[in-house]
């Protein structure tokens, strides 16, 4: 089991954010963690969708967040929970949630995003996209408009395979998870298709082929015998865009959640082509959780050891 001692759930006391709230709710009551709340107003205009007479949240409003779509078991108790809610004033949302990270020494943060598109994204981004950037702890990200599962009824976990340690530190942690959930994995790997414009004089590169595919999915197949065994896992490879193939399969394959790496990648080169990790949190159709390669690691002494 992941160590898990602090959960925070950001909300602005919308949809968006209320979809998140059982995602929360579940881990903190299964790993006997403290549940933060915290409200954000921006210093300078007051706005946030809370207002001081809906702040702090009631515990009926919360019971009735976890229970909208179906009641939760008998171990995901809200009352049992340690619950700490906070409003504060700052310069931006992001970075007052980052601070509150810090502050507390936060292990998660399960927040909702509205997997905002276009070139009005381009340049304001999300308050999700900004705290999976710099937190320094893993994030969990709920984008709105998706036909969820249950929270605790995860049972598919989907991990992109790039081969670099990120990822693999992003499997060992979507192990563990998959032991609290009782879930399955799937490893997936996409191999980039290579195109270069004619303009470059150069004969078109041949795509990869099924040769190639059967070898990736054997190095798959050996990470998962290494790092989890043979039970409950299977392995995938196929040829394309990493983020539109990471998204296809999940929608196609009824994955729960996505266990994903991100490289904290900075500055312009993050502006214009973002990274996988936060395209895949803007287009996913399931809740994503996101292991920094920069940041904390939750995973057990036990899994420590032997990674």
């Amino acid at each position: 089991m992941l160590n898990i001692r602090r959960i925070l759930w950001p909300t602005d006391l919308t949809d968006q954010a209320e979809r998140a709230f059982p995602h929360a709710a579940t881990l903190a009551a299964w790993h006997d963690a403290d549940l933060h709340i915290l409200n954000v107003v921006e210093k300078g205009t007051g706005k946030s969708a809370g207002t001081k007479e809906t702040f702090p949240v009631p515990e009926a409003t919360l019971t009735g967040f976890l229970r909208r779509h179906e009641a939760p078991p008998q171990s995901v108790n809200l009352e049992a929970l340690t619950v700490v809610q906070d409003q504060e004033r700052g310069e931006s949302p992001p970075d007052a949630i980052t601070a509150y990270v810090d502050g507390h020494d936060i292990d998660l943060v399960v927040m909702g995003t509205h997997g905002r598109r276009g070139l009005r994204h381009l340049f304001i981004g999300s308050v999700a996209e900004g705290v999976v950037r710099r937190a320094s702890c893993p994030v969990l990200t709920v984008r709105e408009g998706s036909e969820l599962a249950p929270a605790w009824r995860i049972r598919n976990i989907l991990v992109p395979v790039d081969f670099s340690e990120a990822s693999l530190e992003a499997l060992r942690h979507a192990k563990e998870l998959a032991l609290t959930y009782g879930a399955q994995i799937t490893l997936l790997h996409v191999v980039e298709e290579v195109v270069y414009p004619s303009a470059y004089g150069l004969d078109p590169v041949n795509l990869p082929g099924a040769e190639v595919v059967t070898r990736v999915e054997e190095n798959l197949a050996e990470i998962a015998r290494d790092e989890i065994g043979y039970e409950h896992v299977e392995v995938e490879a196929n040829v394309g865009y990493a983020p539109s193939s990471i998204h296809d399969y999940a929608e196609t394959n009824d994955a729960d959640l996505i266990t994903i790496a991100t490289h904290g990648r900075t500055g312009l080169e993050r502006m214009l082509l973002g990274s996988v990790a936060e395209r895949v949190v803007r287009q996913a159709p399931t809740p994503v959780f996101v292991v920094k390669s920069f940041g904390k690691s939750l995973l057990p002494p036990s899994a420590e050891a032997s990674s």
